[in-house]
């Protein structure tokens, strides 16, 4: 199955295994679609984030190009006796310039 999704977010770090291995790893932050739940205590709007692990080579190959709309193909796992849809592959199709609006003001120099 392939979507296209927002990532906002790409990192690769090493974690130990069983065996007391040292194993590269990824992860990836994607953005849902904007959010309108009710609760109640009233009505809760946004973005939620996936922070979901990917393949190190994964990762490695989009950081320093997120965020980014990208196309990602999942694949189905079974995970702990469930079955899971993990990313297995992502392609950048367009970078974004800045999600941050904080980036494009000098917030001290508005109280200067």
């Amino acid at each position: 199955m392939k979507r296209q999704e927002v990532i906002i977010y790409a990192q690769t770090y090493d974690f130990k295994n069983d065996e007391g291995h040292l194993v590269p790893a990824g992860e990836i932050h994607i953005l849902s679609k904007k959010q309108a739940l009710s609760n109640e205590k009233g009505v809760s709007n946004g973005y939620r984030i996936a922070q979901v692990e990917v393949p190190f080579e994964v990762a490695q190959r989009i950081i320093g190009q997120v965020p980014a709309v990208c196309e990602i193909e999942y694949e189905i796992t079974e995970v702990n006796k469930a079955l899971v849809l993990l990313p297995s592959n992502v392609q950048v199709i367009q970078e974004i310039e800045s999600l941050n609006i904080l980036e494009e003001t000098d917030p001290i120099s508005a109280f200067g």
